[in-house]
């Protein structure tokens, strides 16, 4: 009910303020035309007057009449017919310097003296004027000229006029004219506004404004509750509408980003693209404020072609979270059955060292055991959450013990499957080599620090793997030859590793750098790039 009155009032003021501006602008136009008009009229009126009062007064025939004393016929069929010719001239009169009547329009009607008193200005020589004033037949617009000899002598005048009355009608004419165009516009006016707010109502197909202005105002809340960000983009790629989530996203406000390109802050938008294609795009992954995102740009269909896309990201920080969570467990479950497996495999060697009467192997045996703690396994695999390069790095870090050698992960480390940027396969092959060859160089000789470090930083656009160790170092002679195969500083029939490590690496378009120290130790860094990442 309330929806239905506010309707009704909304069409109500819509119409009310087309005919109230329609009414408006007629009333102007109107009152000044006639205004126009009316100051046409009364000017078009004086300059009759003033017109003919000059011509009568410069006539030869009219001097002559005046020197001579007495009125001339031939100059009163003259003026009669100059009366019957002018239209709208009502009286001429001419006198002589005595204000007695030579000529009057209506002779029968008038007197022989001029005695209303506007004549006293013109017969002491004053230039030629209008005045109003009352005659025989009422009120009368009068014109007045001096009638002068050759030597500038005032022989009489001339008055002109015409009845005011006349003039008042005319105008009264004009008004109601005015009147009458006014009240049938204004009928035209409220058919057009009618017209206007039907035609409104149709292009708004069906909707009325407050109903669409609900709307917007629903959609916008509905558009920021999702989670997911939403961009509305132009076919050229101008951003129209972003809501809260988006924003989030590319750290930005709204006003930030709408009229500006998306491809400004995301360089890897392709709704351009989809825009001229009309092909949509679903699922891309990408990195956005250091997040991991699946972005779709979906075209949207107009009328002519497509109107514009709908860019979609999808965050998937805390899907990532879960999975990572799923994951973790598993790889947790996986360590504590492998870390119970070796615990009891320990315990017979113990037990074993113990029964052959050796028990110095035995405590021996139990020390180097506490390098590789369940603590260290369990942040090796909350690190490392690709099953077999962890349960390859595990398996490192308990032959490495048995040798009185700690081998560690760095705790910054990250290694997801998804991640990778070459096979998981090849990715545990470099490793495996890289925590051998390190582990074996520790193995010779006697070092007072026997560690292995390893570091794995994995992200879409980009893996880095380091192994340093604190061995005794490269020899120099050996160094520009150890990716050779069969180079090695161990013995014949080795030198395997390291050529199969360049290999890999050549393979997959990465590198590889060496720091190596004599005395301090050997590290190496390889590092691997997605094609965009290149491009970058």
């Amino acid at each position: 009910m309330f929806r239905a009155i506010q309707r009704f009032s909304l069409e109500k003021q819509l119409f009310v303020s087309f005919v109230g501006f329609a009414a408006v602008l007629l009333l102007l136009s109107m009152g000044v035309t006639l205004a126009t008009d009316i100051s046409r009229q009364l000017q078009s009126t004086d300059s009759l007057i003033r017109s003919a009062a000059s011509y009568i007064a410069s006539l030869d025939s009219v001097k002559t009449m005046l020197k001579q004393g007495y009125p001339d016929p031939a100059v009163t069929r003259e003026m009669d017919l100059l009366n019957e010719n002018l239209d709208g001239l009502h009286v001429i009169v001419i006198c002589d310097a005595n204000s007695l009547r030579f000529y009057h329009t209506s002779r029968q009607e008038g007197g022989d003296s001029f005695v209303e008193g506007d004549q006293e200005a013109i017969l002491q020589g004053s230039a030629p004027y209008i005045t109003t004033g009352y005659g025989t037949h009422g009120t009368q617009r009068r014109a007045f000229h001096g009638v002068e000899d050759s030597d500038g002598t005032i022989l009489g005048f001339v008055m002109t006029s015409v009845f005011t009355a006349d003039v008042s009608a005319h105008i009264r004419g004009l008004v109601l004219y005015c009147v009458l165009v006014f009240f049938t516009a204004l009928v035209v006016a409220l058919g057009l506004s009618r017209w206007l707010v039907a035609l409104l109502r149709r292009s708004l197909l069906g909707y009325h404004p407050t109903e669409l202005l609900e709307l917007y105002l629903q959609q916008g809340e509905v558009l920021n509750a999702v989670e997911d960000g939403l961009v509305a983009t132009d076919p050229k790629g101008k951003v129209v509408f972003a809501n809260q989530a988006a924003c989030q996203l590319f750290g930005r406000e709204e006003k930030a980003l709408r009229g500006r390109k998306l491809d400004q802050a995301f360089p890897d938008s392709s709704c351009v693209q989809a825009a001229r294609t009309g092909q949509p795009v679903h699922n891309r992954s990408c990195v956005i404020g250091g997040h991991q995102v699946l972005s779709s740009e979906i075209p949207i269909p107009g009328q002519s072609g497509c109107s514009g896309v709908l860019n979609v990201f999808h965050d998937k920080t805390e899907l990532r979270k879960l999975s990572d969570e799923l994951s973790g467990a598993r790889a947790m479950l996986d360590t504590l059955r492998f870390f119970n497996h070796e615990f009891m495999n320990k315990l017979h060697v113990i037990l074993g060292y113990l029964q052959t009467g050796e028990p110095e192997k035995a405590a021996s045996f139990i020390m180097n055991s506490s390098l590789v703690t369940s603590q260290a396994i369990r942040e090796t695999a909350d690190c490392i959450r690709v099953s077999r390069i962890c349960a390859l790095v595990i398996g490192k870090m308990m032959h490495a013990a048995e040798l009185g050698i700690r081998l560690s992960v760095a705790s910054d480390s990250c290694c997801r499957r998804e991640d990778l940027l070459l096979p998981e396969e090849d990715c545990a092959t470099i490793v495996g080599n890289l925590l051998e060859n390190a582990i074996e160089e520790l193995s010779r000789g006697s070092h007072e620090v026997r560690e292995v470090r390893l570091a794995l930083y994995c992200r879409p656009d980009c893996n880095v793997i380091v192994c340093e160790d604190t061995g005794g170092g490269i020899p120099p002679e050996l160094q520009p030859h150890i990716f050779e195969k069969g180079v090695s500083s161990k013995g014949e029939n080795r030198g395997l590793g390291l050529c199969l490590i360049h290999q890999l690496v050549e393979q997959y378009h990465g590198t590889i750098d060496v720091m190596t120290e004599a005395g301090a130790g050997t590290c190496f860094t390889l590092n691997f790039t997605s094609p965009a990442g290149e491009e970058a």
